[in-house]
């Protein structure tokens, strides 16, 4: 897809302009999906498989499988994932990807859809069988209420809409829609270091969207970071102050779905899934600054997120699914902002409102008292927090030279934490902002 002296702690933001009407029962929630956007790549049907099996023992109720082709490379895989999720019990449904060189015309898709909405791993919400896309805003509403015809009408279509300005309105223009999904869950590249919120992102205005219209639904995203480097493009949109407020907020927001952007892309660095080699063998380009990143360290959180959701649970009650008495993740950049990086020809994106921080999140287990979190980076200590029961978010700013570690203390007594296996630089030959990100215990 296209797609200060000191330290700070960062409490999870509230989105109370889109807070929900009345209050959901635990049945509501259990029904209200949680995804994870999946790119289809050329993938081993055993690497499917293992996708699948860590997908669900996440808690995730299906994978959105982003497509953009109908050759071999791409329907192959997809027929291996069918087939692993018929077998396994998981969802799926398809998001087309009618971005930019990608299918022209929902037509396109038509024959090749069909077949899938009657496989009994395909997701259906209320009973209708989920269809949604990366783009498609260049369809007037003719063209999607033909397509839901040609498919047999009983689908849900709710498009990924991320080009152009969100509108409150959607729904008078495109009454065939059936709900949205707002791609961009991180703040534009231009508006600085700002908090991911429903106002910097387009939370708000599809929210209120919703809201003018009865019958629609909305699906939020959830993503960590998009930095991409490579092929004529080089953007970063913002990973600080997003995913570990974001989470808290979403809990308080309650969309009716919620969408994890992604699972495996990995060229645009916004993955919590296993990268395969196989999908990535030619792009050696992108491979320099997502090898080594494993980024499967935030799925120590994302399991109690999934919970929490389906149990219509408040960030606070987000606790340890490991058994222990603490359970999370950090992240930071490898390369400070200001570091030198000239060798590379591509530069530093332009604008670059990334910041030298260590954020994260620690999970506490209820009856928990007195634990203690610090931060360490080089021979310094960036910050320390003291945990609360449940969820405790921060953001330690001042991140220089030097590996970065995470302790958490009980008074004198060490009781879990976690240890960068990179060093943060201040020079390297590429301009590589993506995220280095751990997890504990391991």
């Amino acid at each position: 897809m296209r797609f200060l002296a000191g330290w700070s702690v960062v409490a999870f933001a509230a989105l109370a302009s889109c807070a929900p009407s009345a209050p959901l029962s635990r049945r509501d929630c259990t029904s209200k999906g949680i995804f994870a956007h999946y790119m289809i790549g050329e993938i081993f049907d055993k690497h499917t498989k293992k996708d699948i099996q860590d997908a669900m023992d996440l808690g995730l109720d299906a994978f959105a499988l982003n497509i953009n082709s109908l050759k071999s490379w791409a329907t192959d895989t997809v027929e291996h994932l069918f087939k692993n999720a018929d077998d396994l019990g998981f969802k799926l449904f398809f998001s087309f990807d009618f971005g930019p060189d990608n299918f022209g015309d929902p037509s396109e898709v038509v024959d090749y859809l069909k077949p899938f909405l009657s496989r009994p791993s395909y997701y259906a919400h209320n009973g209708k069988q989920l269809v949604t896309t990366f783009g498609g805003e260049q369809f007037d509403d003719g063209k999607i209420s033909q397509f839901k015809s040609n498919v047999g009408g009983n689908v849900l279509f709710i498009p990924g809409l991320y080009n152009g300005a969100a509108s409150a309105d959607i729904f008078s223009k495109n009454p065939s829609y059936d709900g949205v999904f707002g791609w961009n869950s991180w703040p534009s590249s231009f508006s600085g270091n700002v908090e991911t919120t429903a106002e910097t992102t387009d939370d708000a205005v599809w929210a209120q969207a919703i809201s003018n219209s009865s019958g629609k639904l909305r699906i939020a995203g959830l993503s960590p970071i998009n930095f991409k480097h490579y092929a004529g493009q080089n953007w970063y949109r913002r990973g600080e102050q997003n995913l570990e407020v974001r989470m808290a907020a979403l809990l308080k927001d309650q969309p009716d779905m919620i969408e994890i952007q992604t699972w495996n892309d990995a060229p645009e660095s916004h993955y919590i899934g296993n990268i395969w080699d196989e999908p990535n063998t030619g792009n050696t380009e992108a491979q320099g600054w997502y090898k080594g990143f494993d980024h499967t360290g935030y799925q120590q959180v994302i399991k109690a997120f999934a919970k929490a959701w389906h149990t219509c649970e408040s960030a606070e009650n987000m606790v340890p699914t490991n058994g222990k008495s603490i359970q999370g993740a950090f992240w930071h950049h490898v390369l400070t902002v200001g570091g030198d990086c000239g060798a590379d020809p591509k530069g530093k994106p332009d604008p670059l409102p990334a910041e030298d921080s260590v954020s994260g999140v620690v999970l506490a287990a209820k009856g928990s008292a007195g634990l203690v979190a610090v931060v360490n980076n080089g021979e310094k200590e960036l910050g320390k927090l003291t945990l609360t029961e449940g969820y405790n978010s921060f953001k330690f700013d001042n991140l220089g030279a030097g590996k970065v570690q995470l302790e958490v203390w009980d008074g004198s007594t060490m009781v879990g934490g976690g240890y960068s296996n990179q060093t943060v630089q201040t020079s390297s030959n590429i301009c590589n902002y993506n995220f280095q990100v751990v997890g504990f215990p391991g």
